[in-house]
């Protein structure tokens, strides 16, 4: 957001979290409602500043994330909420140490904010924060959202009331070790933030889930309310009549479906808008076999024509009372459920100029006008039957109590009947249930059989990720879920995906970059790892440039010893799996490995003397 011009900027959200070019990420706490692997995946890579301009990243940037933020970020979902990707990576099995699910029954309470806490620390030693909250998911679908993006400041910030709410929220459901959640809330509440031109934020309103959360109401006097939301309700819409003799401008911006759905009672606006509806995670990624490709699979680039994604997902609630603005943005959708109900919601309440009016009317601007319908339109039966599989994947969610093991057979799913003595199914047996692991075949699960096999799981592809689907008559819906692993994975695991992933060549590339240190790129995109031919027939290891240097190593250690300390360590870890790869991969790169292990073992052995000495080369 911006006073600056009329329209709001667009700010990505991936930009809001990018640390600057000498700044770490030492802990950054997320919460989505839903989420993708690929959005993950790019939002780690934000995160260690190692994306692209469009999200992306090259396999080593991705690998060189992983290993930087470990221990470090958390991404809380709630449960039945996370999508596969387009196409799934095999290295994406690794992003479960990331993620965190919030095990409420959605039929009662929803895990739904949207928000972001990062601290970062720079070169010198400074700690900086930054606090993003909005309406965006953590999912690829590009719509209409809105956020707003708050930065500490030593000098000139503002406290804002209910910061330490949200701080200690995040940090509970994180379960980090180390982070107390009242110490972080305490810490976070003593800041001074700094908000965007033309705004002032009054308070932070974080509901808990227990109905704390008041409607804002506007009082006698006001001129003008706008509601813009994708949901919406009759009660919450009933509390936006202003008291008095002069009645407010009533304006309503949502969807052309939630405007067939509440019928006549919208007369009560004066302007009534839409805009397309929100797009989201796709549903049912998993194509009948008699079904040549889901429209899910495409390769993106046979549309990259078409503009996707772009409904209304942007949620706000504007007063204004001569020149008194007042903005409510954040979570939360209008209706009841959202603000007195039961949903866990963030909601930033702001003071806003003019200009910032303006980038509101131009968002108003760009819908179009309809007129209230006169009758409420039922449900047709293909909705219905949507509703259904909605409601046995929340019930599913709800009922999870499965852990992840292993025997001679491979992987295994086993359900704690203890905690749900009838198990995850949904009420509705005609239903099917159907689970596997992140890159295996779906088997179904029969009611009542608490142990499901899943087959074989390599070491580099083992995931807390499972896959779950629940289908009926030819329609299904699917969806992840992590199942706890029974010993849980180590690093060890992240060390065989990204041997793998990386192959040999990959790995040089990797240090390389690594010792450089000179934002160069790497090779490829993470997304794409199914098994291949990684060695280049083109390509004479021996005299690619791209390989680390003896050059580049003394400068490395001259430059920084703590991180060259740092990149020895992920060889030592590294080059032993890596050097046996090479063997399978290709016999020219395990000879040059094997040369580089030598050099890199005496350039060692000599800094290491050198240190001791206290010199330097």
């Amino acid at each position: 957001m911006s006073g600056a011009v009329d329209s709001w900027p667009a700010l990505s959200f991936l930009e809001c979290l990018r640390p600057g070019p000498d700044e770490n990420v030492e802990l950054a706490l997320l919460a989505s409602y839903s989420a993708d692997l690929g959005t993950i995946g790019a939002t780690l890579l934000a995160l260690a500043g190692k994306d692209t301009d469009a999200g992306s990243g090259s396999p080593s940037d991705f690998a060189d994330a992983v290993e930087r933020l470990r221990g470090k970020v958390r991404i809380i979902i709630q449960r039945g909420r996370l999508a596969k990707m387009r196409r799934t990576p095999r290295i994406a099995a690794v992003l479960d140490q990331f993620v965190r699910e919030v095990d409420f029954d959605e039929a009662i309470h929803s895990w739904h904010p949207k928000a972001a806490l990062v601290r970062t620390r720079d070169a010198g030693g400074s700690v900086g924060w930054r606090l993003w909250i909005g309406s965006r998911n953590l999912t690829e679908n590009i719509n209409r959202d809105i956020g707003l993006l708050l930065l500490s400041a030593e000098k000139g910030g503002a406290f804002i009331p209910g910061v330490e709410n949200l701080a200690r929220a995040l940090a509970e459901r994180a379960g980090f070790q180390g982070v107390r959640p009242a110490s972080l809330g305490a810490a976070v509440a003593k800041l001074g933030w700094r908000a965007p031109a033309g705004v002032r934020v009054e308070r932070l309103h974080w509901s808990d889930g227990t109905g704390n959360m008041a409607v804002p109401v506007p009082t006698a006097g006001t001129d003008e309310v706008v509601v813009v939301s994708p949901f919406i309700d009759k009660a919450f819409l009933a509390r936006q009549a202003a008291q008095g003799s002069k009645p407010a401008h009533l304006v309503l911006l949502t969807t052309i479906r939630e405007i067939e759905r509440i019928g006549p009672s919208l007369a009560a606006f004066d302007d009534i808008l839409v805009l397309d509806a929100p797009e989201y995670p796709v549903g049912d990624p998993e194509p009948d076999a008699d079904i040549a490709v889901a429209a899910s699979d495409r390769d993106p680039s046979d549309d990259e024509e078409e503009e996707l994604g772009r409904g209304l997902h942007a949620k706000l609630l504007f007063m204004r009372s001569g020149q008194k603005r007042r903005l409510w943005l954040g979570s939360a959708n209008a209706t009841m459920r959202a603000w007195t109900g039961r949903n866990v919601e963030v909601t930033a309440e702001l003071v806003v100029t003019e200009p910032v009016e303006r980038g509101l009317k131009a968002l108003i601007g760009s819908a179009r006008l309809v007129e209230a319908p006169l009758v409420e339109h039922a449900p047709d039966a293909i909705a219905l039957e949507e509703e259904a599989l909605e409601r046995a994947r929340a019930q599913v969610a709800a009922r999870w109590a499965a852990q992840l093991g292993f025997d001679d057979e491979g992987a295994r799913l086993a359900h704690r009947s203890d905690l749900h003595p009838s198990g995850p199914h949904p009420d509705e047996r005609n239903i099917a249930l159907e689970v596997g692991t992140l890159h295996g075949e779906l088997v179904g699960w029969p009611c009542g059989q608490n142990i499901v096999p899943l087959g074989p799981m390599p070491p580099a592809e083992r995931s807390e990720f499972v896959r779950l689907r629940v289908s009926r008559a030819g329609k299904g819906l699917s969806w992840l879920q992590r199942a706890p692993a029974d010993p849980p994975f180590g690093e060890d695991r992240d060390r065989a995906a990204f041997v793998r992933f990386l192959g040999a060549r990959g790995f040089l590339l990797w240090l390389a970059g690594l010792l450089a240190d000179d934002g160069r790129e790497g090779e490829g995109d993470w997304t794409h790892d199914e098994p291949r031919n990684r060695a280049d027939p083109g390509i004479n290891p021996a005299l690619d440039s791209s390989l680390p240097t003896l050059e580049e190593m003394l400068a490395a250690w001259a430059r920084d010893p703590e991180k060259f300390r740092q990149i020895e360590r992920r060889v030592s870890q590294y080059l032993p799996a890596v050097l046996e790869e090479a063997r399978r991969e290709d016999s020219q790169t395990a000879d040059l490995l094997r040369r580089f292990d030598d050099l890199w073992g005496k350039l060692r052995r000599g800094l290491g003397v050198a240190e001791i000495k206290g010199k330097r080369p």
